[in-house]
């Protein structure tokens, strides 16, 4: 494949398929230690037991409400090397930093007043995999929001995983390998109104995931540390559910509820959907060319890796890109410079 016109369009899915098939990965991340935060809801607890299947050690994290009873007991049954679950809040660095020590190993973290904090061997001693899953999502005009509504997306959405790949990405280097999966949003690359926060939080994310990739590939780490950002699928979450529950989209101004009233419509995936997607790539079967891309989960993986060419001739697939009118690229004053007499005689200096 050596153009663009030679690509073809991937099969969307809406449900586990064969490349992505639990039984493939049985037991590929064996002892694996992978933390997953926001575990307690649908999302989470699908990606507890899509990495059980594949052999994990599973610290899983809540906040408010504790994952159900019978999902340690699943994931052991899955097959799953040990499960843990911790109350963490993410929105608050400290909460953060006690989930690493939780987890389980030892490094210098450089605090912000230059003090070292030195977190010690607790529970495995390691860690291999860090999944961002942990969300907030409101629904309401931002004039109307109360500021510390939208901060607190932001906390959770973005703030959150900064600071747990600002933890992780120190040890993942030194023991040269690690993956980073950021559950982000299809919200993040189009801008939905009444959404402002999640939308936003979610962008920077993604671009967040590009930027730290990058700075590993110039570190020649690409291969051992690699991340990505995911659109998870349309799922029923209770999340989902309560931001447009007939009583949320009431509080809309009246011209705009029409949008919303059917808008659980196309939330219709699986869970283990999004979840087998994130154990392929861990397990590194797309990190030669979707490394520090944005993937969505509803498009078939192997019909996308088959088409390494595309993506490595294309930078701009799988990525935040914006385009211009008349072709012009996005990378500032265009090739030869602006000729002054394109601005009149006004222009400084002419």
């Amino acid at each position: 494949m050596t153009d663009q016109t030679a690509q073809f369009t991937p099969r969307f899915r809406t449900d586990i398929y064969p490349f992505i098939e639990p039984s493939k990965y049985r037991g590929s991340l064996r002892n694996k230690v992978t933390i997953i935060t926001g575990a307690a809801g649908a999302i989470g607890r699908g990606l507890a037991e899509s990495f059980a299947v594949a052999g994990a050690k599973l610290v899983l994290t809540y906040n408010r409400t504790p994952p159900p009873p019978e999902l340690e007991e699943r994931c052991l049954r899955f097959g799953a090397a040990d499960v843990s679950f911790v109350k963490c809040d993410v929105a608050e660095l400290g909460g953060c930093e006690a989930l690493v020590k939780e987890a389980g190993f030892s490094f210098p973290f450089q605090g912000g007043r230059g003090e070292m904090a030195n977190w010690t061997l607790e529970l495995h001693g390691r860690a291999d995999i860090l999944i961002n899953n942990a969300g907030a999502n409101g629904l309401g005009p931002l004039h109307d929001q109360a500021p510390q509504d939208f901060i607190k997306e932001i906390a959770v959405n973005f703030h959150g995983p900064y600071y747990l790949m600002r933890l992780l990405l120190t040890y993942f280097r030194q023991q040269r390998s690690g993956c980073v999966l950021n559950i982000a949003s299809r919200a993040g690359t189009v801008a939905i109104p009444y959404s402002t926060g999640y939308c936003s939080s979610k962008a920077a994310l993604i671009n967040l995931t590009a930027c730290a990739q990058k700075e590993l590939d110039i570190d020649g780490l690409g291969e051992e540390v690699h991340m990505y950002s995911l659109h998870p699928g349309g799922i029923k979450s209770a999340m989902t559910l309560k931001k447009y529950s007939p009583e949320s989209v009431s509080t809309l101004p009246p011209q705009a509820q029409s949008k919303f009233v059917n808008a659980l419509d196309i939330y219709d995936d699986s869970p283990y959907l999004n979840g087998m997607v994130c154990v392929a790539l861990a397990t590194g079967v797309g990190k030669e060319v979707l490394r520090g891309k944005y993937f969505d989960v509803g498009q078939d993986l192997e019909d996308v890796l088959a088409q390494r060419e595309a993506l490595r001739q294309n930078p701009d697939l799988y990525g935040l890109h914006t385009s211009f009118l008349g072709g012009l690229k996005n990378g500032g004053v265009p090739k030869g410079g602006y000729r002054k007499e394109e601005w009149g005689k006004e222009f400084p200096g002419s």
